[in-house]
């Protein structure tokens, strides 16, 4: 009997101690602040995100969330409503992200501001202000691990086809062709080992051929210096061009004076000279027939037909 009586007396005690220490932390946990309203509307996953959970700006604790729900028009959609203190600087340039906690699960929700804007905006009850939501860090590694296993499913069905009998047979194919390839290829430098040997002498020889022609360059633009020189000198007002050129027209000069002039006289003497060739052909005869002639002069001249003294044609003049 005593037994069950000190077991009652425990059991009220120890609800009695936690009503009381149920009622200490509502009083202690009772605050009278008031929140400025603001909302949040997400595509994002809310897990881990309860009523009362924690708001921080830039990682200081501004404020709580007030409410969540489902927005029946637009089905995916979560609207969340949270309270925060009327000191704290929420701008045009403020967006919200979905913080989870470690391991534990529990998210909250962080305010961040690049600072791009400074105009500070007005929510209430009756206008709410809606806070854009940007990815966290959680979400974005998630969405990063979906597009990776995605990538490495895609990979290992590519893997998996490239890895068919037929590949894999190509694949044996490629490997021998390419052994014998490298066998060939070693060949050809054992080969051309010798040839490699003798490179360098052949760089040294082409070096100084190389000298050379620089030499034969240097020569051949003193030769085209020189020649430059001597046309210059040809196309001189007293180059032998010019002079020769003179000489030219003097001959022209010569040959319209010849011509106009001195051959006219030439023609005039051989006149003269065949005139006189004439005259001493026509004596000839004349002494050939009648050398006496000389000593008594031409005999005199018979009349002709007509003439006083005429006597007719005779055997001996006939003759």
């Amino acid at each position: 009997m005593e037994n069950r009586s000190h077991a009652l007396l425990a059991g009220i005690f120890v609800v009695l101690l936690v009503a009381a220490a149920t009622l200490a932390a509502i009083w202690i946990g009772r605050k009278d602040v008031v929140y400025t309203p603001y909302e949040m509307v997400t595509r994002l996953p809310v897990g881990g995100l309860s009523i009362q959970s924690q708001v921080r700006y830039q990682g200081m604790a501004v404020g709580q969330v007030q409410g969540l729900s489902i927005d029946q028009d637009e089905p995916g959609v979560i609207r969340i409503r949270i309270g925060i203190l009327p000191q704290a600087p929420i701008t045009r340039s403020t967006w919200g992200e979905i913080s989870t906690q470690g391991v534990t699960g529990i998210s909250n929700i962080d305010l961040r501001d690049d600072g791009a804007s400074t105009e500070r905006v007005a929510s209430s009850a009756a206008d709410l202000y809606e806070i854009p939501v940007r990815p966290g860090f959680f979400q974005k590694l998630q969405k990063s691990g979906v597009g990776m296993l995605e990538d490495g499913e895609r990979v290992l069905d590519e893997l998996e086809v490239f890895l068919s009998p037929e590949n894999a047979k190509a694949f044996g194919q490629i490997m021998q062709n390419t052994a014998e390839l490298t066998a060939a290829l070693k060949q050809t430098a054992l080969a051309l080992e010798p040839t490699l040997k003798e490179l360098p002498a052949l760089v040294l020889s082409l070096q100084g051929t190389l000298k050379k022609v620089d030499g034969l360059s240097d020569d051949f633009s003193s030769l085209a210096q020189s020649a430059r020189q001597t046309v210059n000198f040809l196309n001189s007002p007293s180059g032998p061009l010019n002079q020769a050129a003179k000489s030219l027209a003097q001959i022209e000069q010569s040959a319209v004076q010849l011509q106009s002039s001195t051959l006219p006289e030439i023609n005039r003497m051989i006149d003269d000279i065949a005139q006189a060739s004439r005259s001493f052909t026509s004596t000839a005869r004349t002494l050939q027939r009648a050398p006496q002639s000389v000593l008594f002069g031409a005999p005199p001249q018979r009349p002709g037909p007509g003439e006083p003294g005429f006597e007719g044609f005779t055997e001996g003049h006939a003759q």
